[in-house]
């Protein structure tokens, strides 16, 4: 695929502290931030905004394309500078996209194939690779650089695929296709198959009509997607070396491998911190993490007199906790409730003793935390023993292919077609 111009490479800084920055359209979700995984930017990277500024909340999703733009002549690219002014070229991103003008961009009837600034499109985008890539095998950056290219200058995807339609030919499905060949639109699947399980459910009384709806729905999704597969496949804009192709396909199958992993522990991580309402590899504004502290404190338990807190209302006793001397009657404060020390109780050495309804939720949490620990112990396991055998795997097929390549050309030599150069050694490839 070739060497990245350095314009397009993050540095391991950016990588790590991705700012969080939204527009007041733009939600925030549980998801990564691009680039996810500690990743560096990489041309033919997908990636989507979130948006709620319609009747339905949905996404937009666009191609980066690093620091390049279309040549005045509209047969390449130019990279990292304009051939024109010599300034350095701004990250961008191809995607469809409706008229400066029209009041609803992202959804517009009039969008086409347009070049924009990242900056231009939305605020912090998502890291739309990881919503595909584990299902789908991606092609090689040069290739989907390459469509966007065409698209662009061409207009080859309007020509083959026709105008906008939301829920047929939307910004979503022409990532999909830059980057994985066919056109496809996870939100819109979802939402249909909610609209078909709902509709089934009016329609045939309760769960068995849902059920009906949602197989009918699966069953539908299986033929549009195969439909567009067909489509998609009688463009074939790039030939590819079948050895060739193996060894991609077998390389995106160890990084989907590895990237599942490290997602796990990206989730996990997330979890211990108290932050799994929060974007994955993102920092927020001072102001936004105030605004999180505030939500996470607002719920307090105090372990040692078994009491739940509220805003400051005590659950156990209905009221309002009493304030402390000097807090001028605003309620406890955090540490004051903290420190309170349940009264003494007097014991009877012959009567039972009570369980502790704390102690035996901190058991049953405990025993669940080591069991989950034990499973993702031995999922971690069983996934690196697999990466290893696809690795070695791979090596050998490679080998293979080294050998192949080695006889080919001895026959060749034996035949005259070429020289052969002094201490030739031909090796013999075991079945």
């Amino acid at each position: 695929t070739g060497t990245r111009p350095a314009g397009d490479m993050a540095t391991e800084r950016d990588v790590q502290n991705v700012r969080m920055e939204r527009r007041n359209c733009e939600p925030m979700l549980r998801n990564h931030v691009w680039p996810a995984l500690g990743k560096r930017r990489t041309p033919g990277d997908i990636l989507y905004w979130p948006r709620d500024d319609q009747m339905v909340p949905f996404t937009h999703w666009a191609v980066y394309i690093g620091r390049r733009k279309l040549a005045p002549h509209g047969q390449s690219w130019m990279v990292d500078r304009c051939e024109v002014t010599g300034a350095e070229l701004p990250e961008a991103v191809v995607h469809l996209w409706g008229a400066a003008d029209s009041s609803t961009r992202d959804i517009s009837r009039d969008a086409v194939v347009v070049y924009n600034r990242v900056d231009e499109v939305g605020g912090t985008p998502y890291d739309g690779n990881l919503e595909y890539d584990a299902r789908h095998t991606p092609m090689k950056p040069a290739h989907i650089l390459d469509r966007c290219l065409r698209a662009l200058s061409h207009k080859v995807y309007e020509a083959r695929f026709g105008g906008y339609d939301v829920l047929g030919n939307n910004c979503e499905h022409f990532a999909t296709w830059a980057r994985y060949g066919w056109n496809q639109s996870a939100q819109v699947n979802r939402a249909t198959v909610y609209g078909a399980t709902g509709i089934g459910a009016l329609i045939g009384g309760g769960l068995p009509g849902a059920l009906i709806g949602y197989a009918l729905h699966g069953l539908a999704s299986k033929e549009i997607a195969s439909l567009r597969r067909a489509q998609s496949n009688n463009f074939k804009d790039h030939p590819e070396d079948p050895d060739e192709e193996v060894d991609w396909v077998v390389d995106s199958l160890l990084r989907n491998t590895e990237d599942h992993f490290r997602l796990l522990d990206e989730e996990a991580r997330a979890y211990a911190k108290c932050r799994e309402r929060l974007p994955r590899g993102a920092t927020l504004t001072p102001d936004e993490e105030e605004a999180e502290e505030r939500k996470r404190t607002l719920l307090h338990f105090d372990s040692r007199s078994a009491r739940l807190n509220v805003a400051g209302w005590d659950i156990f006793g209905g009221e309002r906790a009493a304030p402390s001397e000097g807090d001028g009657g605003d309620g406890p404060r955090r540490d004051d409730v903290d420190a309170a020390e349940p009264a003494p109780r007097e014991t009877d050495p012959e009567r039972p003793r009570q369980r502790d309804p704390v102690e035996e939720l901190k058991g049953i949490a405990t025993g669940v935390g080591s069991l989950a620990a034990s499973l993702l112990g031995g999922m971690l396991k069983v996934g690196g023993a697999l990466a290893s055998e696809i690795a070695s795997q791979h090596n050998a097929h490679q080998e293979k292919l080294r050998l192949l390549r080695e006889r080919e050309e001895a026959e060749r030599r034996e035949r005259g077609e070429i020289a052969p150069p002094a201490g030739v050694v031909i090796e013999e490839i075991a079945d």
